[in-house]
């Protein structure tokens, strides 16, 4: 018995009845599974390297929270590790969009065809079931999400789950709408990643680019650990801030926020970088 309206739309085969409701809380529990999958594996990992104090696999790396990359690792930053880092922010935007456009539009044709559509020809070539050839396509399509960098790898498993719908419909001959289900799962990452950082710049008093007029703290030992400074605005917000010495008084330029705290650096009270500014 059907779940919900039917709608019949073109297949390799001719003509197939689809029912959307249907297809529409597949994807839903495929993608929970899915979600749900990583997470058990990411704490199973974390106790067998809290528990064993041993590292399989680089695991420690991979452990490693995504939020905790947002300044490159140094001993202390520079005023020109934060300017590269306000560079940075202000091109997320051109970043954004530039990995939508290949997650979203690129990134399903390619892979479909490839890891699915590849298979799936071959079998039709060589009469043999259609079904081993595509989990072995999209065994091999979830492993190479594991060669992705930090930020965006996903395992094996979790990756193989997310796809199962797209494998099926391939076996039913909608190609086409198994290409439009992955572009749909990338649509939603990218959207849940540009959302969270948005989320997290919107906890901060702070947004990168902005100006303010800080005192630097001489009441504690300085600097911290990074080489940084830490100093007040008006309202008795507190940056993090390079090149600076305690007790004075200076223009800052917000570079990034990391966690709860703001870094910035010192600029000249006309906005100017110091050495940029033009001779008289």
């Amino acid at each position: 018995m059907g779940f919900g309206p039917s709608i019949s739309v073109p297949s390799i085969t001719g003509t197939q009845v689809v029912y959307p409701a249907r297809l529409l809380a597949a994807w839903a529990i495929l993608t929970i599974v899915s979600l749900g999958l990583e997470r058990v594996i990411h704490r199973c990992k974390y106790w067998t390297v809290k528990l064993t104090g041993t590292h399989p696999f680089g695991w420690f790396a991979s452990l490693d929270s995504d939020h905790q990359g947002d300044l490159r690792e140094t001993e202390s930053y520079t005023v020109a590790d934060l300017k590269d880092r306000l560079d940075w922010e202000r091109k997320w935007w051109r970043r954004t969009t530039r990995r939508g456009v290949r997650a979203v539009v690129i990134a399903p044709v390619v892979e479909e065809l490839t890891f699915r559509g590849g298979p799936y020809l071959l079998a039709v070539t060589l009469g043999v079931a259609q079904l081993p050839l595509l989990v072995a396509g999209s065994v091999l399509w979830a492993f190479l999400h594991t060669r992705n960098p930090r930020r965006y790898r996903r395992g094996t498993l979790p990756v193989f789950v997310s796809g199962l719908l797209s494998l099926y419909l391939w076996l039913i001959g909608l190609w086409w709408l198994a290409i439009l289900v992955h572009a749909g799962n990338n649509l939603v990452a990218i959207a849940l990643a540009a959302s969270e950082k948005w989320w997290r710049r919107w906890q901060h008093s702070f947004s990168p680019g902005e100006e303010y007029t800080v005192t630097v703290d001489d009441r504690s030992p300085q600097p911290d650990r990074h080489g940084l400074y830490r100093a007040y605005t008006p309202a008795e917000e507190t940056l993090h801030v390079a090149d600076v010495e305690p007790g004075e008084t200076t223009r800052v330029r917000v570079a990034t926020t990391v966690g709860l705290h703001g870094y910035a650096y010192p600029i000249t009270e006309s906005g100017q970088e110091p050495d940029c500014a033009e001779s008289s």
